[in-house]
């Protein structure tokens, strides 16, 4: 071992090198899943949990995320225990307390006493590396440390090789289990949509008379994190809606809630105005994608909670990688842009929705 992992070793854990031996199976009893970035990223590690779980039937299998995605993997059948600490640049809390947070956090994983953590991400990340690292698991499996972040590399034992550049993240989640001769193929996404949420959905269309026209069409107004390849104009969501409104198809209107203002200089001037619905929860948020004919979004994480609850999608496409993070799902269709999202054209939308929506209701 290095001077650097000796006295991390001594600080974290109290002792100064351990040997974890050769990994095997059959001393796996307690999992640690770790998964610290974004909401779509922790949907599609959720087919990877179920793998787990079928490889380890009788494990207590856990996941720890944060406070941003805990909706996205709370009630995931295969999990029997979910850890949640809170990032501080999401400024939930102020810096010490979110540290302090985690760290007690820490203290009691440590005392789980795990057999395995498995860091899912396709590249290194030395927060999550240190996640697994620091809930003391005897195996640690995540891709491995290079260049400046070599340094970091004893906090995965069981390293495994990057995952090629064109792989799908549901498939670099499975590409790490193969380390450990967990290969299966990939199920669906996975997103618990409670009773409850579905009920108030239900009376929201309810209250509105859409269930008497049909499932509506969902469309999802977005600002897809504020980057501009990747954002469709306000004038070009407006003449979307006007045109299927025109059409006939019942249509409600998604969007984050910090786009409140944005969507409603949106849905001025519309006539009808279609009924909009917004939400801190995204478990409400997917319980209403479920419940539409089809989901009208731009790319990034709300595709993802469409694929999970399954419902048909049309996504606006910018430039990430369709290779890495199309939605996986049979039933979405992508209208690419060449790289800048204002080249898709409002016909061609409407074009494709209406031809999906009767598809879809047919």
């Amino acid at each position: 071992m290095s001077f650097r992992s000796q006295l991390t070793e001594l600080f974290w854990h109290h002792r100064i090198e351990r040997d974890a031996g050769p990994f095997d199976p059959s001393q796996v009893k307690k999992i640690l899943v770790v998964r610290n970035d974004n909401i779509g990223d922790v949907l599609c590690t959720t087919p990877a949990v179920t793998a787990l779980r079928e490889a380890f039937p009788k494990a207590h299998i856990a996941a720890l995320v944060c406070t941003l995605t805990q909706d996205a993997i709370e009630g995931h059948p295969d999990l029997d225990a979910l850890y949640v600490y809170p990032k501080a640049k999401h400024k939930v809390h102020g810096p010490l307390r979110s540290h302090l947070i985690l760290a007690r956090l820490l203290g009691r994983l440590k005392k789980e006493n795990f057999d395995l953590a498995v860091a899912f991400r396709s590249t290194f990340s030395g927060s999550q590396a240190w996640l697994a690292y620091a809930s003391g698991a005897r195996w640690r499996l995540g891709v491995r440390a290079g260049g400046k972040r070599a340094g970091m590399g004893f906090y995965y034992n069981l390293p495994a090789d990057p995952p090629s550049g064109d792989m799908h993240e549901v498939r670099r989640c499975f590409h790490l289990l193969k380390q450990i001769s967990v290969d299966t193929e990939p199920k669906s996404l996975y997103l618990k949509v409670p009773g409850p949420a579905l009920s108030k959905m239900r009376k929201l269309l309810n209250d509105h008379g859409i269930n008497q026209a049909g499932p509506p069409v969902v469309v999802n107004v977005t600002r897809c994190a504020y980057s501009p390849q990747r954002t469709w104009s306000e004038q070009n969501w407006k003449a979307l809606l006007q045109g299927l409104s025109e059409r006939g198809l019942p249509l409600v209107v998604t969007h984050a809630p910090a786009d409140r203002s944005w969507a409603e200089g949106i849905l001025k001037g519309l006539e009808p105005v279609p009924p909009v619905f917004w939400s801190k929860s995204l478990k409400e948020f997917g319980a209403m994608a479920s419940l539409g004919r089809l989901f009208v979004t731009a790319e990034g994480g709300t595709m993802h909670i469409g694929a999970a609850v399954g419902v048909p999608q049309i996504v606006l496409w910018g430039y990430t990688s369709l290779d890495n993070w199309r939605p996986w799902s049979d039933s979405a269709m992508v209208i690419e842009s060449g790289g800048d999202v204002a080249n898709i054209q409002v016909d061609d939308v409407i074009k494709a929705v209406c031809e999906k929506a009767m598809a879809c209701s047919s």
